[in-house]
């Protein structure tokens, strides 16, 4: 059984107000837990948090000069959700 988590190197209360948005939507999404997880549970949240990205961007929260990737990464310790922002990690996902 697997729930989402995170890690952020920024301090919480100054989260910029998409990373906000975009954590309070992902929470609503993933309220119950995932019995076995795999990639394709990986892609399903890399393609939540895009979407969510675009929405936000349509409603001026995140400027269209700023760079931001979304990463699926398979290290050592399990697969995670990578967000980077001016090549910058600002925050990572885990279904564990």
């Amino acid at each position: 059984m697997a729930e989402l988590t995170f890690d952020s190197p920024i301090r919480r209360d100054k989260w910029p107000r998409w990373m906000i948005k975009l954590h309070e939507y992902l929470k609503r999404i993933y309220v119950r837990p995932i019995h076995e997880v795999g990639f394709y549970d990986y892609d399903r949240l890399k393609q939540i948090i895009i979407g969510k990205i675009l929405s936000l961007r349509k409603d001026k929260l995140i400027m269209n000069s700023t760079s931001t990737f979304v990463y699926i990464v398979d290290g050592g310790d399990g697969m995670r959700v990578v967000v980077l922002r001016n090549n910058i990690i600002v925050i990572t996902y885990y279904l564990e």
